[in-house]
């Protein structure tokens, strides 16, 4: 029967012992060899899981650097055509239809609108800013109109202002896991975030507002632009921006233990002008949670337009990673703001020079349990930081000098 349809290849000598070979007798794995063999694989997945990690962050890391830098850039720029940086916060009257108070050198007002926001036209975000500066405000696809300037916290009628709601993609550290709520149209949830803030320098006491410029020793204050010429200790040493964590949702807890250092604001602080003070504040958070005290809100670069300190400033009184709080019973008041993140061992600072640095928690960060630098009747102290290499940095013209070594 094979010889009736024997031809062309199938006549070969190898397909004759392929057809004819006895069939051998092939044995499955055992149990025991099966669990063995998950075993193993179990242990070198195992091995390499937290190599792969730490590969990936050390990639968002650097990513969350490059971003610093060009929102730096953009504040260099910005300083470059107005010969000043812009204010902590500042723009037109809320409620009115006016301009700015001071359009020649930029956007300085009365509002909380943040100095990021106006620094917009710098980053590649024109189209952004000339929303927020046009009246009247029309939604873009429903037709709601808006007449009159909005603080940065107002998201109009049923959260129909869209400018507040608007993620500007260089603001975001790839490593943070916050995310707006695009569901929500009130409150910090339903709006974009930012993770690069501005230096409020190392005092606490009025550390906010125009009313009292003498009161801050940082490159940047509320409705009061600082020149660059201003930074007598060096560009270099000098802080410009710093990073801060957002909350990863507004839904972790509020109790002790749950509250996170990463957005979390504590309220109600009493005696921040005083060392005893600074360590109260220091020691209400363990780790990357509060432990103690009253939590104001998840506040900490929740509302990328509002520049406040509690939501957009930084200062260098606490090192990276540690607790932050507000004198007051809100988020409008003097404090201590501390940088953040969710790289675990510190956090970035880009310096006037367009340098970033990645600042350890374990920066030499002086004696917390000294006075802040402020002089009689809240004057500004010139005198050296006494919060260590920290501190220097938050400083502009206080002659103390940092070295490389002491962030090591």
């Amino acid at each position: 029967m094979v010889a009736t349809f024997c031809g062309g290849v199938f006549c070969s000598p190898f397909f004759r012992r392929v057809l004819f070979m006895k069939r051998r007798n092939v044995h499955g794995f055992t149990l025991v060899e099966l669990l063995v063999v998950i075993a193993i694989i179990g242990v070198l997945v195992g091995l390499l899981l937290p190599a792969v990690q730490a590969a990936r962050e050390a990639a968002r890391r650097m990513s969350c650097g490059n971003n610093i830098r060009q929102v730096g850039l953009a504040f260099l720029n910005y300083e470059s055509a107005y010969k000043k940086f812009p204010p902590g916060h500042g723009g037109p009257a809320p409620g009115g239809t006016g301009q700015d108070q001071n359009v020649g050198v930029g956007r300085v007002g009365v509002n909380r609108w943040s100095g990021t926001l106006m620094a917009l036209p710098y980053m590649e975000q024109q189209q952004l800013y000339t929303q927020l500066f046009t009246l009247p405000y029309r939604h873009p696809t429903n037709g709601t109109q808006i007449t009159g300037w909005l603080y940065p916290w107002d998201m109009g009628p049923n959260g129909n202002y869209l400018p507040w709601r608007t993620q500007v993609p260089g603001l975001r550290c790839p490593s943070d896991p916050g995310k707006m709520n695009p569901d929500a149209n009130w409150g910090d949830d339903g709006q974009a975030r930012t993770n690069y803030t501005m230096c409020y320098g190392d005092t606490t006491e009025n550390n906010h507002i125009a009313s009292h410029p003498a009161a801050n020793r940082g490159m940047f204050q509320g409705r009061y632009q600082r020149r660059m010429a201003e930074a007598t200790d060096g560009l270099a040493y000098t802080a410009i921006l710093g990073e801060v964590g957002t909350t990863p949702s507004q839904n972790l807890g509020w109790g002790a233990g749950k509250f996170r250092i990463q957005g979390g604001m504590m309220v109600n602080v009493g005696g921040m002008n005083t060392g005893t003070g600074v360590l109260a504040c220091r020691n209400l958070a363990q780790g990357d949670r509060y432990i103690g005290g009253t939590p104001g809100g998840h506040w900490r670069g929740m509302r990328w337009g509002d520049g406040h300190p509690s939501f957009s400033g930084f200062t260098t009184i606490l090192p990276p990673n540690r607790a932050s709080c507000n004198a007051g019973g809100g988020d409008w008041d003097w404090g201590i703001f501390s940088a953040s993140s969710y790289h675990g061992a510190g956090a970035h600072v880009c310096f006037g020079d367009n340098n970033v640095r990645f600042i350890p928690n374990s920066v030499d960060a002086g004696d917390a349990g000294r006075d802040p630098p402020l002089g009689q009747d809240g004057l500004r102290s010139n005198l050296p930081s006494p919060y260590g290499a920290w501190g220097a940095m938050g400083t502009r013209d206080a002659g103390d000098l940092w070295d490389a070594a002491s962030i090591e």
